[in-house]
């Protein structure tokens, strides 16, 4: 294994313990009946019965398949960690830059195909409905936040030595991006008579500014009524990119540190 950059065994490691792991299939099982309950579900309604299974179908799937490569990565890499992997990769000639990025790399695989995925599903529905107008954007933007997630998950699951730890940070992340949105609209507009308002507008403000804005990223209402304009999701594509950027530098800082 040389000591280049990117590691291509690394990766091919990371996504045969992928295929192995059972967390993974399970996602796939789940995914798929979510889609059967989706349109059984879509039988109840009275009225645009096809668009109430889309919306249904996208924002369920949408958290089945973040909530299981979120757990598979930290379970992953804790798992690693208490089987003394990592320490045995380390001792073979690969830098510990090489390690964070091929590592990294693995997992922005695995949310590709994730997108993919889910891609697949909903937008088969779509294209059968018609419902087209927002779909490929929709589906780039579930990939690039499943990238997001999956690598703030790598960060948190090499600081936090639990991974039940690890992975509730990560979901509070998550909640926190999806969020951020509705608290800016709180304190700007229903918080004035909210005890600390202005220290709270400036944090949330500042907060914004630093982790990505899921919200604005990705927003299921675009499956039937059309997608942002591509320069506003290019904002906060670059937004996102900036914070994973981040989260890479902060990981190889924490395990420069180790010692092992």
């Amino acid at each position: 294994m040389s000591s280049r950059a990117l590691s291509l065994s690394l990766v091919r490691y990371v996504l045969t313990a992928a295929v192995r792991d059972k967390v993974v299939w399970g996602v796939v099982a789940i995914s798929l009946l979510a889609v059967c309950l989706s349109l059984f579900t879509a039988n109840s309604a009275i009225i645009e019965k096809t668009q109430f299974a889309i919306v249904f179908m996208a924002g369920s799937l949408r958290l089945l398949t973040l909530f299981g490569l979120l757990l598979f990565v930290v379970f992953f890499i804790r798992r690693s960690f208490d089987a003394r992997d990592v320490e045995f990769l380390l001792t073979r000639p690969i830098s510990r830059s090489s390690f964070v990025l091929s590592f990294s790399l693995a997992f922005s695989l695995m949310a590709l195909v994730a997108g993919f995925f889910l891609f697949l599903l909903v937008g088969g529905l779509a294209f059968y409905s018609k419902e087209t107008s927002g779909i490929f954007l929709w589906a780039i933007g579930v990939s690039v936040e499943y990238i997001i997630v999956a690598n703030t998950a790598f960060f948190f699951a090499m600081v936090l030595s639990s991974p039940v730890s690890a992975g509730l940070a990560t979901m509070g992340f998550y909640i926190l991006s999806r969020m951020m949105g509705q608290l800016l609209a709180i304190v700007h507009f229903g918080g004035a008579d909210l005890p600390g308002r202005k220290i709270l507008s400036g944090v949330f403000e500042i907060t914004s500014m630093i982790i990505p804005r899921f919200d604005l990223m990705t927003q299921t209402s675009w499956l039937i009524y059309g997608g942002a304009s591509g320069s506003d999701w290019l904002l906060v594509g670059a937004q996102g990119v900036a914070f994973l950027f981040l989260v890479l530098v902060a990981t190889l800082t924490d395990l420069s540190r180790r010692q092992f």
